[in-house]
């Protein structure tokens, strides 16, 4: 029994390390001001070529998600 929950908890810290290893450890660069609004900043890694088209895009996407959802939710009543 006891040799079987340590396989158990190798196989699980084998999983761990394997998750930290891919999603972790990446290389740390630095970042940049993309814009200052209200007392808050958005920043992006400095690697990232274009943030501004990436910011706009991910509110754009969220904006239809939510407008699909919301049209949904007032024709369902």
């Amino acid at each position: 029994m006891t040799e079987k929950n340590d396989l158990d908890s190798k196989e699980e810290k084998s999983l761990i390390s394997k998750i930290e290893d891919g999603l972790i450890k990446y290389q740390k660069t630095g970042t940049k001001s993309v814009i200052s609004l209200f007392g808050i900043e958005l920043t992006a890694p400095s690697n990232l070529k274009n943030p501004g088209i990436v910011y706009l895009s991910f509110i754009f996407v969220n904006f239809v998600i939510f407008a699909l959802f919301f049209k949904n939710f007032l024709t369902r009543s």
